[in-house]
């Protein structure tokens, strides 16, 4: 159905235009009816009907004035005029005006119907054109946006017409940080592009905003207005996404030469602005950075693991705070932040290679360097240092069980075999590269006895063996199980048997 608006002064005509006709059958819907020229134009405004069926001569603007003003309008509307005079300059404006006809007065209800069919004809092929129009203009934009993204990503072989008259350009990029992952984040894209593109129209600006690697690069072209537009663009990204980003800026360049250049720029400052927790990052963040450590922070690393000996556990979750608030107080660039991390990583590492008897507890350096590298901020550092400290603290506290355990199994192995001999704490220290007084004290807490309790047990376990299984005498056997004097032996074999070595001989001894 095509929307048809009636305009007359009298009316009689227009009550006889809506009942002589049948409109429905005639693909028109009767839409309303004006009766002057000011009341027609607001009609136009509001309804914007395909077709207006007017008198030429009507109160306040007249028909040709109306026609005109409707086309500053920029719809798709068609005329036809309705005269009760056949003048000349009358009709020859009308067609100037691209009115579809000039009828006039008494007019046949045919003769409208023709003139509708016509204006009906005249909408649609308008429609058509305007269709085409938007296709190629979308088609036009379309070559021009991958140009550009084929011009930014470094093909030089390309120059985009589009760019001739800009003079002056940035990048700005912007990264959702930890949220690359998220399933939505594609389509969240999608919505800020189109509404940058709005914006974009909304301040006359040229620019050209992409989705690369679910990030959003806008080419920029330089202008008073560039602040505001920036603004913008950041109240669009937080109505669809509600979580901090990261917005890189680029400086301003004036050769297109180094359009790659100026694009690598701006994802380095979005990296920057990820690293430090920073919403917008600028060059002169990057110029401020600071590629010098102190050797203060390197000598309280390196004392933390000597003067906290005993306690580095203790406060290891303060040290490493210290370090990440050194690196952003000291605006560390990224890879000297990251340097000092690893040496502090390091450092733990080997404290618990040379106190605990590990190697390599959590992998190979070159592993270490490889995870710290791949972290993107100083929070993300901060919390794996935090976890690979905790993974320390729980790997020795089993740790502790299971060394000491074998510990005390090699220390009993040992005197199984050398009970025979004469045991000397000193000489067992040495062996086990421990100190006589934590050998003694670690055996007496596993074994529930002190070592020569336990060396005094295979003693006698051997003395009564031999005792009963063969004919040594007793002063031979006092010597074979480690004892020189047989008088001490007797005392401490009827101490702990309680009888005499003769005695068990007698009652045990196998015929």
């Amino acid at each position: 159905m095509y929307k048809l608006l009636i305009v007359d002064d009298e009316k009689i005509v227009i009550e006889g235009l809506n009942s002589a006709i049948n409109w429905n059958e005639n693909q028109i819907e009767l839409v309303g009816s004006a009766s002057c020229g000011k009341e027609a134009l607001q009609k136009i405004v509001d309804m914007k009907p395909d077709i207006v069926l007017q008198d030429i001569r009507i109160p306040g603007i007249n028909g040709l004035d109306l026609i005109q003003q409707a086309k500053q309008l920029n719809l798709d509307t068609v005329f036809i005029i309705i005269s009760g005079y056949s003048e000349f300059s009358y009709a020859k404006r009308a067609i100037e005006l691209e009115a579809i006809d000039y009828l006039v007065k008494p007019i046949e209800v045919e003769e409208i119907l023709t003139s509708i069919k016509k204006a009906i004809c005249k909408f649609d092929k308008l429609k058509e054109e305007k269709q085409i129009d938007k296709r190629m203009k979308l088609y036009e934009t379309a070559l021009d946006e991958k140009q550009v993204l084929e011009f930014i990503l470094g093909n030089q072989n390309v120059h985009p017409d589009v760019l001739r008259n800009v003079n002056e350009y940035s990048f700005t990029v912007i990264d959702f940080k930890g949220f690359r992952e998220e399933p939505s984040l594609e389509e969240k894209i999608h919505f800020i592009t189109i509404g940058i593109k709005a914006l974009l129209t909304e301040k006359g600006l040229q620019a050209f905003p992409y989705s690369i690697d679910k990030t959003i690069t806008i080419l920029v072209s330089n202008s008073s207005q560039i602040t505001d537009f920036l603004d913008g663009v950041f109240k669009l990204v937080s109505k669809y996404h509600n979580s901090d980003v990261a917005i890189g800026i680029s400086q301003s360049y004036f050769d297109f030469s180094k359009v790659n250049h100026a694009y690598q720029e701006a994802k380095d400052l979005v990296k920057l602005g990820i690293f430090t927790n920073k919403i917008f990052t600028t060059y002169t963040d990057l110029e401020n950075m600071n590629n010098i450590i102190g050797p203060s922070m390197i000598e309280e690393i390196d004392q933390y693991f000597t003067i906290c000996k005993s306690d580095v556990f203790l406060e290891i979750n303060d040290m490493i705070d210290h370090i990440i608030n050194y690196s952003k107080q000291s605006r560390l660039s990224p890879n000297k932040s990251k340097f000092l991390c690893f040496k502090w990583a390091i450092n733990l590492l080997e404290y618990i290679e040379n106190e605990f008897e590990l190697t390599n507890p959590v992998g190979e350096r070159h592993e270490i360097y490889e995870k710290l590298n791949s972290l993107d901020s100083l929070d993300e550092m901060k919390a794996w240092l935090r976890r690979l400290a905790s993974q320390m603290t729980d790997m020795l506290n089993n740790h502790k069980i299971s060394y000491n355990d074998k510990l005390i199994m090699e220390l009993k192995s040992y005197l199984k075999t050398h009970f025979r001999e004469p045991i000397v704490l000193e000489e067992l220290g040495e062996h086990f590269y421990k100190s006589p007084a934590y050998l003694c004290s670690l055996f007496s807490r596993s074994a529930g006895k002190t070592i020569f309790e336990y060396i005094t047990i295979l003693r006698m376990n051997s003395a009564k063996e031999l005792l009963r299984t063969s004919n040594y005498k007793v002063s031979e056997i006092a010597t074979k199980v480690g004892y020189e004097n047989d008088k001490y032996f007797y005392q401490v074999f009827k101490k702990n048997i309680g009888i005499t070595p003769s005695q068990y001989r007698s009652q045990h001894l196998v015929k």
